[in-house]
C-alpha cells in the first residue's frame, strides 16, 4: 500500500486515541504537533518547540530540559505502543534520536515461511515473546546515575533533612499571640542568647513548640521520592532544627532549604568544598586555578529570580553529603527537579562532572512556581 497523507493521519490519530496513549495529553499533543509542524516543513528545535507548543517565550536552549524530557518520554510511548497493542501496524512512525521531525517507515515482512502462517498462528508466540521481554526488562536493575551511586546503595542510609525555621511565640503585630519568625534567630541556644541581650522579652517571647517550612519541602519531597522509588530505595526524612550533628554524620545526607536560616550543612560545604565559601548571604569563588575569583550575593528582595547553589561533597568518614541551597522556594524547587531527571543527570554527568567526582554548581533560577522555572547554569566546578 503506498502511503498516503490521509495515511500519515490515520497512523497518528490510531497512536494518540490507543491505550499507551490515553493518559499522556502532553505526549498526545506533542505527537500530533510534530506531525504536522514535519509536514509544513518547519526546522524544528528545542526552542521553537518550546515556543510554539508549550508556549513559552522566555526560554535558554542550553538549560531548561522540558522539551528533550518530553521528547525522550514520547519515544518511550512509542515503543511501548509498537510492542504491544501496534505490534501488528503497517506502518511505523519514528521520531530519530537527535531529531524532532516524524518519518513512517513501512514494516518488512520476513520472507519465506512466515509469509504463509496466518497472525492466527502467530499471535500466541509472539505475544509469549513481548510478555518475556517486558519480564526479562522488568527485572533488569537500573544503571545508578553516577552522581547519587552512593545514595542508592541498598547498604547505605540516606537522611532527606528539609530546611525548616526556628520561631518563638509570643505578642504579634496585630497585638495577639502567635508564631513569629526572625531570620537572626535559628535556635534554641541563639534565641536565650537574645533574652540576655534583651532582658525586657523575657516573659514576652518564648520559644515555639514547632517550626515552619514552605511548600519547597513537600516539591523537593517529591521529587526525591520518585527518583529513589525509580530504583527502590528509601530515605528518612527530618527537619533542619531538629537534626544534631550526630544523626548527620550517620549516614548520607540530601539537605534541600534555604540559606538564611544558618542550617548546619553550611559548615560541612564550607568545609569540603576547595573554592567555595558560603558565608551569611554571600558566595565567594577563590583560588581556582582558571575561574577568576567572584562573589554571588543570595541576600535579594526578588522571589522571581534568584540564585541555587547545589553542591556534593564528602560527608563524615564514607558519607556523602548532596545540598541544595537557595534564599526562597523556587532555587531548591528547581534544582532538585533538574538533579532528579534522567535525562538531565545524564547531560549534566557527560559535560560537566569529566571524570570528577564531587561538584559545587550555581545556577540563576527564574519562575514563580515549579512550571514556570527556569535554570541557567552560572559556573560549576568538579573537584
Amino acid at each position: 500500500m503506498q502511503l498516503t497523507k490521509k495515511i500519515e493521519q490515520e497512523v497518528v490519530s490510531k497512536i494518540r486515541d490507543s491505550e499507551t496513549f490515553k493518559n499522556a495529553p502532553t505526549s498526545r499533543g506533542l505527537l500530533q504537533y510534530l506531525y504536522e509542524a514535519t509536514k509544513r516543513g518547519e526546522h524544528l528545535k528545542e526552542t521553537v518547540i518550546e515556543l510554539e507548543f508549550f508556549k513559552n517565550s522566555q526560554t535558554d536552549e542550553k538549560s531548561n530540559p522540558r522539551v528533550r524530557v518530553n521528547i525522550y518520554n514520547l519515544r518511550k510511548k512509542l515503543a511501548t505502543y509498537y510492542a504491544s497493542e501496534g505490534s501488528a501496524d503497517e506502518w511505523l512512525l519514528k521520531i530519530d534520536k537527535g531529531q524532532y521531525k516524524v518519518r513512517f517507515v513501512k514494516k518488512q515482512v520476513p520472507a519465506g515461511w512466515v509469509q504463509k502462517m496466518s497472525w492466527t498462528q502467530i499471535l500466541p508466540y509472539a505475544l509469549l515473546l513481548i510478555a518475556s521481554i517486558v519480564l526479562l526488562v522488568n527485572k533488569m536493575p537500573l544503571k545508578k546515575p553516577l552522581l547519587w551511586e552512593s545514595f542508592l546503595d541498598s547498604d547505605t542510609s540516606t537522611n532527606v533533612i528539609l530546611g525548616d525555621h526556628f520561631g518563638a511565640m509570643g505578642k504579634t503585630m496585630t497585638g495577639g499571640r502567635g508564631w513569629t519568625r526572625d531570620f537572626q534567630i535559628n535556635s534554641v541556644d541563639e534565641f536565650y542568647d537574645l533574652l540576655k541581650r534583651k532582658p525586657e522579652l523575657q516573659g514576652v517571647l518564648r520559644p515555639a513548640n514547632y517550626s515552619y517550612t514552605t511548600r519547597m519541602a513537600a516539591m523537593a519531597t517529591q521529587h526525591l521520592q520518585q527518583f529513589f522509588q525509580t530504583y527502590d530505595q528509601q530515605f528518612s526524612i527530618r527537619f533542619s532544627t531538629q537534626t544534631t550533628l550526630p544523626e548527620i554524620k550517620e549516614g548520607n545526607a540530601v539537605y534541600a532549604g534555604p540559606v538564611k536560616n544558618d542550617n548546619q550543612f553550611i559548615g560541612f560545604f564550607n568545609d569540603a568544598n576547595p573554592y567555595f565559601k558560603l558565608s551569611g548571604q554571600t558566595l565567594e569563588l577563590s583560588g581556582h586555578p582558571t575561574k577568576k575569583d567572584s562573589s554571588f550575593a543570595f541576600g535579594t528582595s526578588s522571589v522571581d529570580q534568584e540564585y541555587a547553589i547545589v553542591s556534593k561533597y564528602p560527608g563524615i568518614g564514607t558519607t556523602e553529603h548532596f545540598v541544595f541551597f537557595s534564599e526562597h522556594d523556587i532555587g531548591v524547587s528547581a534544582t532538585v527537579e533538574y538533579f532528579t531527571d534522567a535525562d538531565s543527570l545524564k547531560t549534566f554527568e557527560t559535560k560537566y562532572l569529566k571524570g570528577e567526582k564531587y561538584f559545587t554548581a550555581l545556577f540563576r533560577v527564574r519562575g514563580k512556581n515549579r512550571v514556570d522555572t527556569d535554570l541557567k547554569l552560572e559556573t560549576v566546578v568538579g573537584f
